[in-house]
């Protein structure tokens, strides 16, 4: 078990390396480019590899009696996976997306949503203290990362390349908030202490945001108004 245990955890290590560093190809090359196109592909066969070992490394954690390390797994599997699936299900069918396919992704939203926030009880029953913070950051990253499209009554429309955008980069986010989830405090234990340690955990967030808008702006993404009077009024189009 333990020689099973290690040999997927490196595994794991080496595919997520190696994600963290090909996600930037896709962000600066030529976007829908022979480069891109391909690049992102491997990206995407990248994170799905580091999706699935980190929901097998969950199980065995419970086996193994690590119950956190195994609910942090678990969830970030999850986390990851909703972006990664629809940000290429989008690519895919576009416009036509089915109601099969809406219905399977507020069913992952919902998933998320309740996940985090049992996440974050958790790591306030456990007094927020050592592993139990990663439990409430991640929490909180899934419960802000679906309220909207959850409680939001006034949804707004986008198209289908900004969906793309915005489930790619997530996918992004995640990862990089992971990797400084986990080494932050050996990799940067000199610089980010006390308090300062939630920095590297918060900054994937700010600079994905940043990344998503300017993608979307340089793309010729704007708003403009609604048709749909039961919709907010502004829908992003491309031009």
């Amino acid at each position: 078990m333990e020689n099973l245990f290690s040999i997927l955890l490196t595994a794991h290590i080496i595919v997520g390396s190696l994600s963290l560093v090909v996600f930037w190809i896709p962000v600066f090359v030529k976007k829908g480019g022979d480069i891109h196109a391909k690049i992102g592909k491997i990206y995407v066969i990248l994170m799905w590899m580091v999706v699935l070992s980190a929901f097998v490394l969950s199980i065995l954690n419970v086996i193994r009696g690590r119950f956190i390390v195994a609910g942090f797994l678990g969830f970030l599997s999850l986390l990851t996976a909703q972006p990664l699936w629809y940000g290429m299900v989008i690519l895919k069918h576009k416009k036509s997306i089915s109601d099969k396919v809406r219905k399977i992704q507020k069913a992952l939203n919902y998933s998320i949503f309740i996940s985090g926030l049992g996440l974050i009880l958790w790591s306030v029953l456990l007094s927020i203290q050592g592993e139990a913070i990663l439990l409430l950051i991640f929490g909180i990253l899934g419960v802000v990362s679906t309220f909207g499209n959850i409680f939001n009554n006034h949804a707004v429309e986008k198209s289908w390349l900004e969906e793309h955008i915005e489930g790619l980069v997530g996918t992004g986010i995640a990862a990089y908030t992971a990797f400084f989830a986990f080494g932050a405090s050996t990799l940067m234990g000199g610089i980010f202490t006390g308090s300062l340690i939630a920095i590297p955990w918060i900054l994937p967030t700010i600079i994905g945001t940043f990344i998503i808008k300017r993608m979307k702006r340089k793309m010729g993404l704007k708003k403009v108004k609604a048709k749909n009077p039961r919709r907010t009024a502004t829908l992003t189009t491309v031009e």
